[in-house]
């Protein structure tokens, strides 16, 4: 393009943008605006078609508000939709120009159908930005039937063009608002009189010092002061002269409060009679301040004198109050000391009880120890005749049966040992599925092939803390129960699970805590118990079986042995409808945590934290950083950990864990088997300095400062041990 063309086509546009810009500043017609706009801008650009598109009110529809070249029913009615993929929200997105030289060749876009049916084969078009703070109004599109190139000059022209028609638009939206502001104070001004003559309250306006320049017709009759003589602050010539002071200071404040507020006493003009009166006045607010303050006065006379009233009744209220109070003391006295009576005798009952169940167990360990007391001296009797006859072959038999009458009597001991759950115990990590599993053969022996037989084996991730043997011994205890209770033959029933007990489930177990367990069920559906058998079914001596067929020590030794591991017990019977007794054990540690460490040289870390997200989410970054990781929820796990010989190599324990150990006394115990052992102590709160010879990680933490912080630790044990 020479030099001289492109003189001309600027000078031609520039004439354009004067024309245009005249017509923006003359007229208020915004539709005239906009058509004028299409018209000129083809002209400039020596277009077949233009159009102004107004975004809608959802931000996205654009309506063909004006435009020309176009057919019927476009101009009006047409839609596009500013969205990803097309040219106009493209344009809205990134205040760019779109331009399509070609559409048959646009990969970029695409493009509303209404334009394809008019044969637009090329288009540019520009944003028609908003006011300041708003959105943008639409897009300004010039159309082309035949593909063409839009140069430089075009895209300055158009820019500049959409802006002198966005400055139109939004001047004629200032004027729009601000001849409807014009008619929203008049309409309201009007409302506000007609308002104040129908309401019954006394209505004013006035300046924040209290100035009136207004009163309704109701306050220039209440008061009968004239409107002219009210105004300023002649109005106060009504208020009582005992309030006037008050009034007048309520509002050297209502500026900062942004309201105004005072009860006094106006006289009224028809009686000369004073009545209380609450006077309250809000700012009117307009562009640039307050504008004025519009208040009312209400009558309050009635509920002045109630509440006069009630503060006559006071002190008989007062009174009444303290009599009635100290006939409530005189109730509580005698409530609390027939509680007193009550917790007397309920102490009398359980010591009876207590008694009661002392000789039962007496009486019955009586019997047992006397029989086998009996068999024992008995043997050696007749031992000493049978050695005195001279028949020495005889002895051996004897005794044989006095041994056993002795071991008879150390297995009842050792019963009630673990009733009294004093037994020593031998606690390893084991599997209740494994166990369950490996003794499935011996348990169809034991009861028989008239019961039929069934594993559901929950195969968990978890280990408890447990003697294998007296778990084995139980397991079989309450399979030869489920068969006793089942003469006729049935369905015994041999199930795993873990499970989460809540407090309420852990309630009435001494040091039992809320938590993970691991249970294993053994389910019958035999002849049941009722309530009242079983109350006793885990006292020792209890039995409802055959004399010679059982001393009922077998539930009471399951039980001490369970409440001895950190256990609970839960049965389930009905009569009729079968017998499940389940035990639960705290769940220790995981079984991808027990691997041989000959084959994991990793550094193990016992972690120990209650709240189950943190320690869960703790032990993963922990395990990302090359760590073996065992878990506890409590300081008794941790103990339970410590207590089975679990070698590990770094403490990590939360400060505040439920039951009676807390992380202090966790980090003691393990140092006083381990007086090396290097310790991590986690607390979001710890007063003054309880922790102040400990190493301390304050919650919240990010994960890098514990990893640091554990690497430190590990790496000053390796340069001690060197």
């Amino acid at each position: 393009m020479s030099t001289a063309d492109r003189e001309a086509i600027l000078f031609n546009q520039q004439a354009i943008l004067a024309e245009f810009g005249e017509l923006a500043l003359r007229s208020d017609d915004l539709d005239e605006i906009l058509c004028e706009a299409c018209r000129l801008v083809a002209q400039a650009l020596q277009a077949d078609m233009a159009k102004v598109m107004e975004l809608q009110a959802d931000r996205i529809t654009l309506l063909v508000r004006a435009g020309v070249g176009w057919p019927p029913g476009v101009v009006g009615r047409a839609t596009a939709r500013a969205e990803r993929g097309s040219s106009e929200g493209y344009a809205l997105q990134t205040g760019k120009p779109a331009i399509s030289p070609d559409i048959a060749n646009e990969k970029r876009f695409r493009y509303a159908q209404f334009i394809v049916d008019a044969g637009v084969k090329a288009l540019i078009n520009v944003v028609i930005l908003g006011g300041k703070e708003r959105p943008a109004y639409g897009v300004l599109q010039v159309d082309s039937r035949t593909p063409r190139d839009f140069n430089d000059l075009d895209t300055e022209f158009l820019r500049s063009y959409a802006n002198l028609l966005a400055a139109a638009v939004e001047r004629l939206r200032i004027a729009a608002e601000t001849r409807k502001h014009a008619v929203s104070l008049r309409e309201s001004e009007e409302r506000y009189r007609l308002l104040a003559t129908q309401i019954p309250q006394l209505v004013f306006t006035c300046l924040i010092t209290g100035e009136r320049t207004w009163g309704s017709p109701q306050w220039i009759e209440y008061s009968g002061i004239s409107e002219q003589d009210s105004l300023g602050f002649g109005w106060l010539d009504a208020v009582h002269p005992g309030d006037r002071e008050a009034t007048i200071a309520a509002w050297s404040t209502c500026g900062v409060k942004g309201e105004y507020a005072v009860e006094h006493r106006i006289r009224r003009a028809s009686d000369c009679t004073y009545r209380w009166f609450q006077t309250r006045a809000k700012p009117l607010r307009a562009e640039g301040g307050i504008a004025a303050w519009l208040g009312t006065s209400t009558d309050i006379e009635d509920q002045v004198r109630a509440r006069e009233a009630l503060e006559r009744g006071s002190e008989e209220l007062e009174r009444s109050v303290s009599e009635r109070t100290a006939e409530l003391q005189r109730a509580v006295d005698t409530l609390h000391r027939e509680s007193r009576e009550r917790s007397r005798a309920e102490e009398r009952l359980r010591h009876s009880e207590k008694l009661k169940a002392i000789g039962q167990l007496t009486g019955g360990i009586a019997h047992d120890f006397n029989n086998m007391l009996q068999a024992i001296m008995s043997c050696l009797s007749l031992i000493r005749v049978r050695m005195q006859q001279g028949r020495p072959t005889d002895v051996v038999t004897l005794v044989e049966r006095a041994e056993k009458g002795a071991s008879r009597a150390a297995t009842l001991t050792h019963r009630l040992l673990a009733f009294g759950r004093q037994q020593t115990l031998e606690p390893r990590l084991v599997s209740l599925d494994a166990i369950a599993h490996d003794m499935e053969d011996m348990i169809r022996r034991v009861v028989g092939s008239g019961i039929n037989l069934e594993l559901k084996l929950g195969d968990g991730t978890w280990l408890v803390l447990c003697d294998p043997n007296q778990m084995e011994s139980a397991l079989v205890n309450l399979c030869v129960n489920a068969r006793d209770a089942m003469p006729d033959g049935g369905w015994l029933t041999i199930s795993t699970s873990e499970v989460i007990l809540t407090d309420a489930e852990v309630t009435g177990f001494d040091d039992a805590q809320p938590g993970r367990y691991c249970c294993i069920a053994v389910s019958d559906t035999g002849t049941g118990m009722s309530p009242k058998i079983m109350e006793h079914a885990f006292e020792p001596f209890f039995t409802t079986k055959p004399s010679g067929q059982g001393v009922g020590l077998g539930l009471s030794q399951i039980y001490g042995f369970v409440r001895q591991s950190g256990g609970i017990v839960q049965m389930e019977t009905a009569l009729g409808k079968g017998t499940t007794v389940r035990l639960c054990l705290p769940a220790s540690v995981q079984k991808e945590d027990m691997q041989d460490e000959s084959k994991d040289p990793a550094k193990t870390i016992v972690l120990v934290e209650d709240e189950e997200i943190v320690r869960e989410v703790t032990a993963e970054q922990l395990r990302e950083q090359g760590y073996r990781v065992l878990e506890a929820d409590s300081g008794a796990a941790a103990l339970r950990l410590l207590h089975a010989g679990a070698r590990f190599d770094l403490l990590i324990s939360d400060v505040a864990l439920p039951g009676t150990i807390n992380g202090r006394q966790v980090a003691e115990a393990v140092r006083q088997r381990y007086p090396s052992m290097p310790v991590i102590l986690v607390t979001g709160y710890a007063p003054g300095d309880a922790l102040s010879d400990m190493e301390v990680i304050r919650k919240p933490f990010a994960p890098e400062v514990l990893a640091d912080r554990v690497r430190a630790k590990l790496e000053q044990l390796r340069t001690d041990a060197d």
